[in-house]
């Protein structure tokens, strides 16, 4: 029985089930002239613009009652198709005569279902069954409809260009939605049948007639009649009309109430109101409404004169700037639950639970609470960094108390302390631990003070007063809270309220301001002069305009809609004014053909848009006319990858053809950014800067950080102008962070306001669309663009979508970016791609993802970036990291397109020859980054060029800082990574890592063809690695290095000259933990010579054991015996300043032959004190190996040997035994010994030894005696490789072979067999000394020979500065094979021999 229940249920249950909605169908409008007459049935009707059809039709959908399933039943449609009829048609489908029963079937199967589930007899169930067969019959019967009860929505769909002869509408109840409709003829008759029926209308454009009669309010917007148009609305309610640009023409209303805005004259009698609008024409208007009348926007505000313009924007600022203030006001540092997290030795609940909101209703308080038994002090640590804080001034700490319970024995408070830790020195307060470890580091400050932490019924206020007795810059503020005891058995709570740190008012005094930005480089900076204007020129003043406003301008004889697709007339110039358009509704697609032209007005105004392509011209100022107005294009568009503007182009934003131009040219500030010339601390509200700026209150100004890492502690403050006098800004709120303006270097301000702004949708100036999908635009022909602001543009992770983008353009002419400003960007600022010649100048950047000045294939060149700003630039996902050399990859895909976008730079230049002057990069992964690429690639990839060939045409007078730390070789300027391009995947490949490049002119590699990258009047500082070129030849000359851990790693052929490099500047944000060191010599294969530099303020590092990683002028490298360092590294005329002695050379003492043979020349003696200055000294590492005569001292500070050079050079040889020592990098343990190399002769008694490995590699000083031991016996077969015996020096070689062995000797160069000589036997050892090299000698213990390269012409040397380094040759060895009939060899080596010094005679 149960079962059977639920089977009638269900039966019961398909009856009811009833569809909401049901499409009916669809019929197509082919006659221009068409009705609807729907009085005889409710209807929901929208007039829709859809550009997706090129046929007019309406949609027809059951929206209530379920009438039919087929339209055939209650439509008829006129032969000619000019009319649709809704009616009762009684004869139904077979498939439609359950509809009818829709009403009672739900009644009666509702009954009958609680009648089934409350009976239990079965002649109750017999009877319900015979119910539902009798319902069914009912329903076979059911042969007519009452469209009383019924319900449709009426969609008419047209093309937004399409225009009807004559509309009408007759209707029943419901409401009309109509938007976009365009007819001579309108006719609506809501009247007839004495229903309500509202009506919405909107942008409607009546040529001939317009006849509507309502019993509801009758609303119309934005209406449009022509110059004949006759008008008649009735309504039984309220009219409330709204004109476009007004109206011309005659006016009637009769209505109780009336108002008409201005433009009309007119007289009133009773209740009617009749007269003449603007002049007057044919055109009538005739309103009856029962109750009350307005008449909007009547006046003309666009007249259609094609003379007319609307008067343009001043170039005065809005507002006059007041003067700077005098007395600066005290500011507030709050601390609460958002700031604060709580830490403890133990006793502690998450970070959450620990603190939370106060008492309901007390501002600014929070609630600490305690478990029970939690120790007898607790302390609120700040997630922020605290305020900067100068010496001897007076701060207040002040906080309102209350205990959460009553006091008692366990909650009784002794004291508190406030504290201000060096970050490093405790537990970071942002991390996953509350345990806070007392640090063994002092306090950079502390105060313990009293007050009254007794009552819990009233917050007691403690006010305290504190000064600082040093500056303190990087601080963690916190406070203590101190118990007499524990705890207690019970948790406990306390409120704060209004914790803060007040930072004084103090007077506005001038500050002693910088007379210059650098000590030493020359920073260029750009013409003070602003660019020439003549108002003449602008191109709006042109008399052959016409009116976007003006429909004679449209071949349709209409404005079009903003939901069109707007194509501008071919061959005409349109103007648009503010009034010709719709400021707040979105135009969706604007064309401009190649023989038009689309000319904005200089006056304000704001236009939304989706798409605008430009075949022709679009033009929004000139390079002479630039506009003053304030001119907002806002971008719309959900995210797509489909290509809206034009094929390739994408969507939401502005794409200009090839042969196409656009010129967008705002108000000119200048500077666009300078510099402080004073530091700025926290709490100021008025900077001072370097250079004279004309900005103006209100707008937005960003300081730059002056602290290490940028993205980890962003410290870039937007501030906005309260007044502006000369070279002086007051703010409207203080700064919160401290910003550097010292001698060393200053924080760059950047204004980042202009008066034409281009945005993507969404609100504020935060990337706020979590889509990351803003507008672009791009330009594949010509482009100027100058005094923009560009605000959440570029579209995350798509290519070819960036704010400002030359697209493939090829070689321009006349295409450039002129101080423009982008923020909040989503992918990019300023992109060059596939094109040359153009020119970005002047520009600011803030906040962006990517890389910012961005040239992306590799193939372009002949571009000019000068004097830009480029600021917080983000890596896309995880960033480049990497403990080595080696990097990290990453590979193309959909959340990482471009993978070197894990390296954001703020410029990325993937083709050097450009030209960089004056630009600045502040943040970002590195600030110029120069990728290789041996390929180009995307759009260029089969171009035969190698761009990473390819030198620097020009970089000079730029600037880098807070950058290069995500990767321990990352640099603020950073040439190296690998990008390629995969052609079996299609996929790009990014190597953040050690990739070296060969530079040549014009790219081409070949002899003769050799170029050094140059950077010329350099400054970094808050950097990792400052500069960092793993490339063959590079020159780095005019620099300065402040505040970062080393100023350079320089590989191939490096010349570091004229330059300062500073440990430690005034800054007191600028120190983070890091070691600071001068330099450090690279351990092989590599000529450095460093030259005229100024080493300053290094200081001894006490946590700092290793001399390597102490705070060190010159570093030795020492981490491998594989790699070993030949004579590569050399110093002349070094100065050194507040650098004490031991701070010199730091050099670490390990079992590896990189520290074996840790050498340089210093070529006058000026960096090491005390030996004769003007000769050169050789410095080599701790071994005695290196002490060749009697000239050398052995430094316990370096741990190194000092010794003057005298006519002594570096030599470096590689023995090599098969089996034993092998030719390359064979990476053997560090200590597999297999013998020793000694010095003798020279009147040399004592071992002065250095140890052989498995690894190649001896180096030591020439022409010296080497005497070489080996400890598994002297092989029978010696190769020894002579890479660095220079011109005309030699090597006396001794090597052991038991008595009566016979030699073949040979030499031989692989490229030239004129160098080859087969050895002869000499008479004597000293022969073999004093003779020409092709000589040997052997004593029945010794083997002597003279190992000279016959191959060195004495060209083989880098010399840069007064300095040289010597080539390292290859390919040039003496081949020793031995023989002997009395001693038989064991596995190739001759054993059992006495390891003994030839003679010191020698």
């Amino acid at each position: 029985m149960k079962f059977f229940k639920i089977f009638i249920f269900f039966i019961l249950l398909c009856f009811v089930i009833v569809k909401s909605e049901q499409l009916l169908g669809e019929i197509e409008i082919s006659n221009k002239n068409f009705a609807i007459d729907a009085s005889v049935v409710d209807t929901n009707i929208n007039y829709v613009l859809d550009d997706t059809i090129k046929t007019p039709k309406i949609v027809i959908t059951s929206i209530k009652g379920d009438a039919t399933t087929n339209i055939n039943d209650i439509v008829f449609v006129s032969e000619d198709k000019s009319t649709v009829t809704f009616g009762d048609y009684t004869e139904l489908s077979s498939s439609n005569k359950l509809v009818g029963f829709n009403l009672i079937s739900m009644i009666i199967a509702s009954l009958l279902s609680i009648v089934l589930f409350f009976t239990t007899k079965k002649s109750s169930i017999v009877l319900l069954v015979i119910s539902i067969i009798s319902l069914s019959f009912m329903i076979n019967g059911i042969q007519s409809i009452s469209l009383s009860d019924v319900s449709v929505r009426i969609d008419v769909k047209v093309p937004s260009s399409f225009q009807f002869e004559s509309f009408k509408l007759k209707l029943n109840t419901g409401s009309s939605n109509i938007a976009g409709l365009i007819t001579s003829s309108l006719d609506i008759d809501g009247c007839s049948m004495v229903k309500d029926h509202s009506l919405t209308i909107n942008k409607l454009i009546v040529f001939s007639s317009l006849k509507i009669c309502s019993t509801k309010d009758i609303k119309i917007k934005n209406l449009e009649l022509s110059t004949n148009t006759i008008a008649d609305i009735k309504t039984t309610k309220n009219v409330d009309l709204q004109f476009l640009n007004g109206y011309s023409g005659s006016i009637s209303i009769d209505s109780p109430s009336s108002l008409l805005e201005p433009g009309c004259t007119t007289t009133v009698s009773g209740e009617k109101t009749t007269g003449t609008c603007n002049g007057g024409s044919t055109a009538k208007v005739s309103i009856t409404a029962s109750n009350s009348t307005i008449v909007r926007n009547i006046e003309i505000t666009c007249p259609m004169d094609n003379s007319w313009r609307v008067t343009p924007a001043q170039s005065g600022p809005a507002t006059n700037s007041p003067s700077i203030f005098t007395t600066q006001p005290s500011t507030d540092i709050n601390y609460g639950k958002s700031n604060l997290v709580f830490m403890g030795q133990w006793g502690f609940v998450s970070k959450a639970q620990s603190i939370f909101n106060g008492p309901t209703g007390v501002e600014n308080s929070f609630t600490v609470n305690f478990t029970s038994w939690a120790p007898d002090s607790n302390i609120l640590v700040s997630t922020e960094g605290s305020p900067t804080l100068k010496s001897g001034l007076t701060y207040v700490f002040s906080l309102e108390f209350m205990l959460g319970q009553k006091l008692g024995s366990f909650n009784t408070i002794s004291n508190m302390t406030i504290y201000f830790f060096d970050p490093q020195s405790i537990y970071d307060p942002n991390g996953s631990s509350q345990y806070f470890q007392y640090p063994s580091k002092q306090p950079l400050y502390l105060k313990t003070f009293n007050g009254d932490f007794t009552s819990n019924t009233s917050f007691i206020k403690t006010n305290i007063t504190f000064s600082p007795t040093q500056d303190i810059g990087n601080a963690i503020f916190a406070l203590q809270i101190n118990r007499t005891t524990l705890t207690g058995p019970d948790p406990s709570t306390l409120f704060i309220k209004n914790m803060k740190i007040t930072i004084p008012s103090k007077s506005i005094t001038t500050p002693t301001l910088l007379s210059k930005d650098s000590e030493l480089v020359n920073l260029p900076r750009p013409s003070v002069a602003l660019d020439p204007q003549d108002i003449s020129t602008c191109t709006y003043k042109q008399t052959d305009l016409v009116h976007w406003h003006n429909p004679s301008t449209w071949s349709g004889g209409f404005v079009p809609l903003p939901s069109s697709n707007i194509v501008l007339p071919e061959g005409k110039r349109v103007l648009i004014s503010p009034c010709s358009i719709s400021q707040t509704e979105t135009y969706k697609k604007i064309t401009i053909p190649a023989t038009s032209e689309l000319v904005f007005s200089d006056s304000s105004m704001t236009m939304h848009v989706q798409d605008i392509y430009v075949q022709g011209k679009l033009t929004m100022g000139t390079s002479t006319c630039r506009y003053n107005a304030n001119i907002n294009i806002i971008f719309h568009g959900n995210k797509t990858t489909s290509d809206t503007i034009a094929q390739y182009f994408g969507s939401k934003g502005i794409a200009v053809a090839s042969g196409g131009f656009i010129s967008v040219q705002g108000k000119q500030y200048h500077n666009t950014w300078t510099k402080l010339s004073a530091t700025a601390w926290s709490g100021d509200y008025v900077v001072y800067v370097q250079d004279s700026i004309n900005w103006e209150v209100g707008q937005q100004v960003l300081v730059t950080t002056s602290v290490y890492k940028d993205e980890i502690n962003n410290q870039n403050e937007v501030m906005t102008i309260a007044a502006v006098q000369g070279k002086v800004i007051q703010f409207t709120q203080p700064l919160k962070f401290y910003h550097y303006g010292g001698q060393e270097y200053q924080a760059e301000v950047a204004l980042l306001s202009r008066r034409i702004v281009f945005r993507g949708d969404g609100d504020g100036e935060e990337q706020t669309n979590s889509e990351s999908f803003g507008g672009h635009v791009l330009v594949n022909g010509e482009g100027q663009f100058s005094g923009i602001r560009l605000i959440r543009m570029g579209q995350t992770n798509i290519k070819a979508r960036y704010p400002l983008h030359y697209h493939l353009a090829g070689t321009v002419k006349n295409s450039y970016i002129s101080d423009c400003s982008v923020t909040n960007s989503y992918y990019r600022c300023y992109t060059i791609h596939g094109t040359n010649n153009v020119s970005l100048v002047r520009n600011v950047a803030f906040d962006v993802r990517g890389h910012c000045y961005y040239l992306e294939d590799g193939v372009e060149v002949d571009n000019n970036l000068w004097f830009n700003f480029a600021s917080y630039v983000h890596p896309i996902g995880k960033p480049a990291q990497g403990p080595s050399q080696t990097g990290e990859v990453f590979q193309q895909s959909d959340s990482l397109t471009q993978p070197a976008d894990s390296a954001a730079g703020c410029y990325y230049i993937t083709n050097a020859y450009n030209s960089l002057v004056g630009n600045a990069a502040s943040g970002g992964w590195s600030g110029f980054a120069f990728p290789n690429l041996d390929k180009p690639i995307g759009n260029h990839r089969t171009i035969p060029i190698v761009p990473s060939q390819f030198p620097l045409k020009e970089f000079t007078g730029n600037t880098a800082h807070s950058s290069g730390y995500y990767f321990s070789e990352g640099g603020s300027i950073y040439v190296g990574g690998n990008l390629t391009f995969n052609e079996a995947t299609q996929l790009l490949t990014y190597n953040s890592g050690r990739f070296s490049r060969l530079t040549f002119f014009n790219g081409t590699n070949k002899e003769g063809n050799q170029m050094w990258m140059r950077f010329n009047n350099t400054k970094i500082y808050l950097s990792n690695r400052g500069i960092n070129h793993w490339g063959e030849r590079v020159e780095v000359v005019g620099y300065e290095s402040h505040d970062s851990i080393r100023p350079a790693t320089l590989f191939g052929k490096a010349w570091l000259s004229n330059a300062i490099v500073n440990g430690q500047s005034g800054n007191i944000v600028s120190y983070q933990g890091s070691t600071r060191q001068g330099f450090q010599f690279y351990d092989t294969y590599v000529q450095t010579i460093v030259s005229d530099v100024n080493f300053r303020n290094f200081f001894k590092n006490p946590s700092r054991i290793d001399p390597e990683s102490d705070n060190r002028v010159i570093i030795s490298m020492t981490h491998s015996d594989v790699f070993k360092p030949q004579g590569i590294s050399a110093t002349k005329s070094i100065t050194l300043t507040n650098v004490s002695n031991p701070q010199v050379i730091g050099h670490s003492v390990v079992e590896t032959g990189s520290s074996r043979y840790f050498n340089f020349i210093d070529w006058d003696s000026s960096l090491v004190p005390g030996r004769k200055v003007g000769y050169p000294t050789l410095v080599g590492s701790h071994q005695n190996w290196w002490q060749f005569d009697n000239t050398c001292t052995y430094s316990n500070d370096w741990l190194c040997w000092v010794c003057d050079k005298g006519d002594k050079e570096i030599a470096s040889i590689s023995v090599l035994v098969p089996g034993l020592i092998e030719d390359g990098y064979t990476n053997m343990p560090d200590n597999s010994y297999v013998g020793t190399a000694s010095l003798f002769g020279s009147g040399i008694t004592n071992r002065r030894s250095t140890n052989i490995t498995r690894n190649a590699g001896i180096t030591g000083v020439s022409n010296m005696g080497w005497y070489l031991w080996f400890s598994t016996g002297t092989p029978t077969y010696i190769n020894i490789w002579l890479a660095q015996v220079i011109y005309k020096n030699y090597l006396f070689i001794a090597i052991p072979y038991p008595a009566n062995t016979q030699f073949t000797i040979k030499c031989a160069y692989l490229y030239s067999n004129r160098f080859n000589h087969n050895y002869t036997l000499a008479n004597s050892a000293a022969e073999v000394r004093s003779g020409n090299g092709t000589q040997y000698y052997f004593d029945q213990t010794h083997l002597f020979i003279k190992a000279v390269n016959f191959a060195l012409d004495g060209s083989e040397s880098f010399n840069r500065g007064g300095a040289k380094v010597y080539n390292v040759f290859w390919k040039f060895n003496i081949f020793i094979q031995a023989t002997n009939k009395n001693v038989q060899p064991v596995n190739g080596f001759y054993t059992n021999l006495n390891d003994v010094l030839p003679s010191s005679t020698l």
